[in-house]
């Protein structure tokens, strides 16, 4: 959240007949047709997992979204915080014992988006959202759970003091009710399961993210809500929750995501060009949950073919190499590293390794200069180098 005080800009909000966007629904046609045909395909790989597997895949994407939507924003969580968080909530519902607040923060809503994705979007709801992503505080005068009430212009900012360069400003305080209360209602009534005005999902969606972090009704935390909301309207258009990694795809093209919302911030009502540019972002975040569905697949393949030949060392240490996620272990596996994570000495660790290459469990990568590397033997066809980066 940044402030300042030049108001010399005319935003979309200030145009005549906003909101009213324009756009031409059949230039998504194509891609509102691969998103649900992606989605289905996804549902059936879901499917095909055993249900220990499925629990897997779902905590791998949702850690992968939580950890990219603060990502966004410039803030760091610890990996293995969130996934307890996670575990724990979707196993118990219950957050574990002296939780990081942030990493529980953001496992919180990721996980209540996809508890609620048939409820109608409320006041309550997108306060309660807001307070699990902005977790209390102290010597903070951040309001939680409620619309921002600083008369002081919010304004989106960078560049030193006195040279600032003004991004965007949100429409005033006093005017966040009324604009918060149209865009719940519209929300609701293009619903596809309780509207009468229904859109097609990619637009709705896309429309309601936008016109979101237009008016920035909170202090803080606006983006990864409104990204949650973003889920929340495609796991209605599709009758069943989203498992399209949104944050991940946009945390991959941050600076284009930024500046798609400055131009569309800065521009007329016509919406064309920022609902393409989400359109596609929608269709790669369907691509990267396959590749996270596909990794868990090829974990599960791994420890049927490997899992019984495995010593306690060489279990942990593998174990540490999936926690990585699809991205694999950066710079491989090392003698060094072995030892780090399983806490043995060198000479154990290079007898172990030996063991996994002769077993067929771990190979060689090729240039690895005076220290070996190695990466998991995982099957051909996910094309995972679990040793690389």
């Amino acid at each position: 959240m940044n402030k300042c005080y030049n108001r010399a800009m005319k935003w979309i909000w200030q145009q005549p007949g906003w909101p009213d966007f324009r756009y031409d629904n059949r230039a998504l046609n194509d891609r509102e047709l691969e998103f649900r045909l992606n989605s289905e395909r996804l549902a059936g790989s879901f499917d095909a997992l055993p249900m220990a597997s499925q629990e897997d895949a779902t905590i791998d994407l949702m850690l992968s979204e939580a950890i990219k939507t603060s990502a966004i924003e410039g803030e760091d969580l610890d990996r293995e915080s969130v996934r307890s968080s996670l575990l724990s909530l979707i196993t118990s519902d219950t957050l574990p014992d002296n939780t990081d607040q942030k990493a529980a923060g953001a496992a919180s809503l990721l996980v209540d988006v996809r508890k609620n994705w048939q409820t109608a979007l409320t006041h309550d709801l997108l306060g309660k959202w807001q307070s699990m992503a902005v977790p209390e505080q102290r010597y903070t005068s951040i309001l939680r759970g409620a619309y921002r009430n600083d008369p002081s212009p919010m304004q989106i900012v960078s560049g030193p003091y006195g040279h600032e360069k003004v991004h965007y400003e949100a429409p005033p305080a006093t005017q966040v009710p009324d604009e918060m209360a149209m865009l719940v209602d519209w929300y609701n009534q293009t619903s596809p399961l309780s509207g009468d005005k229904t859109i097609s999902g990619i637009a709705r969606a896309g429309i309601a993210h936008l016109r979101f972090e237009v008016i920035h009704p909170f202090d803080d935390g606006n983006g990864r809500v409104g990204r949650a909301v973003a889920d929340h309207a495609l796991s209605q258009s599709l009758g069943y929750p989203t498992t399209a990694c949104l944050a991940t795809a946009i945390e991959a093209g941050k600076k284009t995501y930024y500046l798609q919302l400055e131009k569309a911030s800065r521009g007329n009502l016509d919406v064309n060009v920022w609902l393409d540019y989400f359109a596609d972002t929608i269709i790669k975040a369907q691509e990267i949950a396959r590749e996270e569905v596909d990794f868990v697949l090829a974990k599960t393949r791994f420890y049927e073919a490997y899992g019984d030949r495995l010593n306690d060392r060489q279990a942990r240490m593998v174990s540490r190499v999936f926690a990585e996620g699809r991205k694999g272990f950066e710079g491989g596996i090392t003698t060094r590293k072995y030892a780090a994570i399983t806490k043995c000495p060198n000479r154990t660790a290079s007898r172990d390794l030996s063991d996994l290459v002769a077993k067929g469990i771990i190979i060689p990568l090729p240039g690895g200069g005076r220290t070996t590397r190695y990466e998991l033997n995982v099957a051909e066809p996910f094309g995972y180098g679990l040793g690389k980066k």
